[in-house]
């Protein structure tokens, strides 16, 4: 059986249970094994110790009541709305604003990249940057990438002369 790392009652159950499960896929194992072989320590083992029987015979009670159990550690999804807020700090730079900005849109389910690159735009700092966007808006974020890449190449050799 593979190793999965143990949960210890923080973090998010519904994770938890996926990655477990999706351990499991190739193996052939019943119910009862997947119930025993459930990963837990400290507080989630202490839990799971004082389950009635009858819980710990199907995977499925098992999992539903883990996660009832342990809800208030689940991860809420960003939305897109969240990415409003976040902005270019002062000493901060474009490239930085834009690797931090899109692994905070990695979190949102479903954005949508007119959303996103207004949002991106709004965030960052740089003027000139932003009226080279507003003289010809980007269609989509992989041509919004683009063109601030190019501008980050620019201004680098422009700060160097």
């Amino acid at each position: 059986m593979p190793i999965i790392k143990a949960y210890d009652g923080t973090g998010d159950p519904t994770s938890h249970v996926r990655t477990f499960s999706n351990a499991l896929l190739l193996q052939s194992v019943n119910d009862a094994i997947k119930c025993r072989a459930f990963s837990l320590s400290g507080m989630a083992q202490w839990w799971y110790n004082r389950l009635p029987a009858i819980w710990i015979g199907s995977f499925k009670n098992l999992s539903q009541t883990f996660v009832k159990q342990f809800i208030s550690g689940r991860v809420h999804e960003k939305s897109s709305a969240s990415l409003m807020g976040i902005v270019q700090g002062a000493k901060e730079s474009l490239r930085n604003y834009l690797n931090r900005f899109t692994k905070e849109a990695l979190k949102v389910p479903d954005l949508d990249d007119k959303v996103a690159m207004i949002a991106l735009q709004q965030g960052a700092g740089d003027e000139f940057f932003k009226i080279l966007l507003s003289k010809r808006a980007p269609k989509n974020m992989l041509q919004f990438q683009d063109r601030a890449g190019k501008y980050i190449k620019s201004r680098r050799i422009t700060d160097i002369s």
